[in-house]
């Protein structure tokens, strides 16, 4: 199988978030109060339609649907800040770049829980991580690192609700709305408060997108596959987690183009039917030395490494930049928070019949298209990540 494939022109990119006609039976369900536990690794976060594990050891979260949260779960780890000067045609090369800042060996603290009650029903609860970054920085004239204490104080703010709403960044005129499906997307603010300046005109931050086993916080090792579809510009690509994007030296990226909404998308796909997705917004918030905030549009790449879908938003900085804010979340398709509704057609993703219909046309796109990426092979129980080149792990097919 192929790594990264359009789909068919039938998949036009647009998502649409709308509410769902609730039934009677349903009113009461949407009432149930949320709950949360705390114990010595994570905070576990119970909303009815979602179960939500969020780590105190570094930037990390797992959804799962409420009834198999034992067993599977979807997640995101934070891992890294990386400084980079991008190339003439705008790409990022990671083996270039000078500057490197762990998220998952720093030390976190959990700074707060706190639910938001109507009634005595729990209605809202976030979670707040904070740590304080060092960077590196590759030092060229003798071997090691430079160290950059204190690089930047960060905070991950985890936000759930009962409830849909639109989020928006703070201090910004006319920020676009960032949609949220209530109970069953969890919403979450990374936030980079820059104490000293590099000598970079690019900062992206890495996380990886993967299956999980329950509530463990590493790539599933289950055999059953999956891929990543990315809802882009002009087509929707396939992504196989289990390859390596590499030529043998270096990490192959590919750059993601942005669609028309402030949403963007990757949905988590077992047997051709969509079951989760991560959204980011497309422009991330700047603060400036003595100059007002922005909204600047990012740069984004993926690739995938063998375990997981890395994903990498980049933004502009200069020795002027305090500050940058991305507005990402992750969530599951269905539930009686609301739905996604990802190609046109009529063909829906969410708590309705639709959630079938579009399985069952993804899944024929991907049967149709067999023929298109046979040619790499996933990797077995005893067989290491396939390595494969950019020209044989790409394919695209246009929308005409």
């Amino acid at each position: 199988m192929s790594n990264v494939r359009c789909l068919l022109a039938l998949l036009v990119c647009t998502m649409v978030f709308a509410a769902i006609p609730i039934a009677a039976e349903d009113a009461a369900a949407q009432e149930q109060s949320m709950s949360y536990a705390e114990t010595g690794d994570y905070v576990l976060i119970e909303t009815g339609d979602m179960n939500i594990v969020i780590s105190k050891a570094f930037p990390a979260a797992i959804v799962a649907p409420a009834d198999m949260a034992d067993q599977t779960g979807y997640g995101i780890v934070i891992s890294s800040a990386i400084g980079y000067n991008a190339t003439p045609d705008g790409m990022l090369v990671l083996e270039d770049a000078p500057y490197h800042a762990s998220f998952e060996h720093a030390t976190w603290t959990l700074s707060s829980i706190v639910p938001e009650s109507v009634d005595g029903i729990v209605k809202a609860i976030s979670v707040e991580l904070t740590s304080s970054i060092n960077m590196n920085k590759k030092n060229i004239a003798s071997p090691g690192n430079i160290i950059i204490e204190d690089w930047a104080d960060v905070t991950v703010h985890f936000h759930i609700t009962s409830d849909n709403y639109s989020a928006r960044y703070d201090g910004i005129d006319q920020s676009p709305e960032f949609l949220v499906n209530g109970s069953t997307e969890l919403k979450f603010d990374i936030m980079m408060d820059i104490n000293e300046a590099i000598d970079a005109k690019n900062l992206t931050l890495d996380m990886g997108l993967m299956k999980t086993d329950g509530y463990i916080f590493s790539p599933t090792s289950m055999p059953e596959q999956y891929v990543l579809q990315g809802y882009q510009g002009d087509c929707v690509t396939e992504s196989d987690p289990s390859v390596n994007e590499t030529d043998g030296n270096v990490q192959l990226l590919h750059e993601f183009l942005p669609r028309d909404d402030f949403k963007q998308l990757f949905a988590f796909v077992e047997d051709g039917i969509p079951q989760s997705y991560f959204g980011w917004a497309k422009q991330a918030a700047l603060g400036y030395f003595e100059l007002e905030d922005e909204l600047t549009d990012l740069a984004t790449y993926y690739r995938t490494d063998g375990d997981s879908l890395r994903l990498y938003l980049s933004t502009p900085i200069t020795e002027k930049t305090v500050s940058v804010v991305h507005d990402p979340s992750i969530g599951l398709f269905g539930g009686s928070g609301g739905y996604v509704d990802l190609p046109d057609d009529g063909l829906t993703v969410g708590s309705s019949s639709g959630a079938v219909a579009i399985g069952a046309a993804l899944g024929a796109v991907a049967i149709g298209a067999v023929g298109v990426y046979a040619v790499v092979h996933k990797k077995g129980e005893d067989d290491p990540a396939e390595t494969v080149s950019l020209e044989k792990n790409r394919y695209y097919r246009k929308r005409q």
